[in-house]
């Protein structure tokens, strides 16, 4: 045998043994670790399917829908009563305030700063993202039934359902009510009456003008209970 076949001869058995001294200690490490390694194989790939599905529903990151989530929840339903829910609101309402803020109509010491800072492409993202959300129940707050009773009564009387819909879901310029945090919804036509609120149709004014404190309260503890 020659010197070359010999060399060949003893690469190829050091070659094998290389591989099964590595086998050994993997076949080991399999046998003691086998069951977490499956699991954060399964992990790894949940992780991914919801990071995915998140891409799909949020778009892809960084979103500017994350700084939102804060103040107005997760996929915009916030839990405190102070904070207004976004999710389902129409796109033309969230994109009419956002420009509101942006151009000093309306002032808020978050959402002004916020509003300014947005591109075009961003303001509109964000009142799409949210107009497509779904709104759930406002789970968080406990009405006074009474309250709810003297505050359907004051919303038909109104004609709150001819601008907001029939369920107070919102369409076209005008918001969502149905669900909406009650601190928001108090303070909100606190605002319109005493007119550091405006909208451009004068209609809230008109609307608050006549109402008490009392009648205020009731009909926020109405919407935030529907």
């Amino acid at each position: 045998m020659t010197n070359a076949k010999k060399q060949r001869s003893r690469g190829k058995r050091m070659l094998i043994t290389a591989a099964w001294l590595l086998l050994v200690p993997a076949a080991g490490a399999a046998i003691v670790y086998g069951p977490d390694l499956v699991n954060l194989v399964q992990l790894g790939r949940e992780v991914e399917q919801i990071s995915g599905e998140q891409t799909r529903i949020a778009g892809p990151w960084p979103r500017t829908t994350d700084a939102c989530i804060g103040c107005h929840g997760e996929q915009g339903n916030a839990r405190a009563q102070t904070y207004p829910r976004l999710a389902g609101q129409p796109e033309a309402y969230l994109r009419a305030q956002l420009l509101a803020f942006a151009s000093g109509e309306r002032s808020d010491p978050t959402m002004t700063p916020l509003a300014l800072s947005m591109t075009d492409h961003e303001l509109e993202s964000i009142a799409s993202h949210f107009a497509k959300m779904k709104p759930l129940p406002n789970t968080t707050f406990t009405a006074d039934p009474a309250g709810i009773v003297r505050g359907e009564t004051l919303a038909k009387a109104n004609n709150c359902a001819s601008c907001h819909g029939q369920a107070l879901e919102g369409k076209d310029a005008y918001p969502r009510l149905a669900g909406q945090g009650y601190d928001y919804l108090r303070d909100q036509l606190m605002r319109f009456k005493d007119g550091t609120r405006r909208d451009a149709t004068g209609a809230m004014q008109a609307l608050t003008t006549g109402l008490s404190q009392k009648d205020i309260e009731d009909l926020a503890q109405y919407m935030a209970s529907r």
